[in-house]
């Protein structure tokens, strides 16, 4: 299996999750920004391929994550198993055995590791952690799916027209019919609180410090969540770029 991940301002976290992760996969490629010198070397300590780009905040966007992905895995290749995963996440260090299909996309359940002044906790303890309550999705943190599969189509596969990391993901996961996605038999550690970086990083860096324009990012994530219509043809409209490709 091959992973491959968006990390823009989250090389803190890199260095506990790639060499927690990095041996579950026989390549992995981050994806990055040019000016994200601390990802790049990080990624290139645990022998990843680093891709670079500014399509992230191409038109005016705060964080377009999907148009950037996109852009990875054409560099990349689109081919055999792939896990396309998040920056925060620590799989178990030993899997239970599970077959794998072509044709099904498979997510792990998480669970949530929200103090980060805290030790974290070795996968044997993961029980103790919260479960994300979330479970009709098969979002984006680890999705994995094999690249000629049916239910794809063309690329790009996700959505590139949003404004912000969050959405793509949900949309992603509903190609494939219910009776096509799979959870497999172990679960996730997410770090930190959930949707507070779609816009940017928010959260404060590991060390305590908080990144520059935070508070600004945080007003932007707000805006898009209260403006969304519910019961809109298209409740997040205002979310994306329109007539956009």
């Amino acid at each position: 299996m091959r992973a491959i991940l968006v990390s823009v301002d989250y090389w803190d976290f890199l260095e506990i999750t790639l060499p927690w992760n990095r041996h579950r996969f026989e390549e992995v490629m981050v994806v990055t920004s040019h000016s994200d010198w601390q990802t790049e070397e990080v990624a290139k300590e645990f022998d990843c391929e680093v891709f670079k780009t500014e399509a992230f905040y191409d038109d005016g966007a705060d964080f377009n994550k999907w148009k950037a992905l996109e852009q990875g895995l054409d560099a990349y290749g689109r081919y055999g198993w792939l896990c396309v995963m998040d920056p925060d996440i620590l799989w178990p260090k030993s899997l239970p055995d599970f077959g794998t299909m072509k044709g099904c996309l498979y997510t792990p359940r998480r669970r949530l590791f929200t103090d980060l002044t805290k030790p974290i906790p070795m996968d044997t303890e993961w029980n103790n952690c919260q479960l994300h309550p979330n479970s009709s999705e098969w979002a984006g943190y680890s999705q994995i799916f094999h690249a000629e599969d049916e239910h794809l189509g063309n690329p790009p596969w996700h959505e590139i027209n949003w404004k912000h990391a969050g959405g793509a993901d949900s949309f992603f996961q509903r190609k494939w019919p219910i009776s096509n996605k799979i959870r497999p038999p172990f679960e996730v550690l997410h770090l930190g609180m959930t949707g507070r970086n779609w816009t940017g990083r928010t959260m404060p860096y590991l060390d305590g410090t908080v990144p520059e324009r935070a508070e600004e990012r945080k007003k932007s994530l707000n805006h898009y969540r209260q403006s969304r219509v519910r019961g809109a043809i298209d409740p997040y409209s205002h979310e994306k770029f329109n007539n956009y490709d």
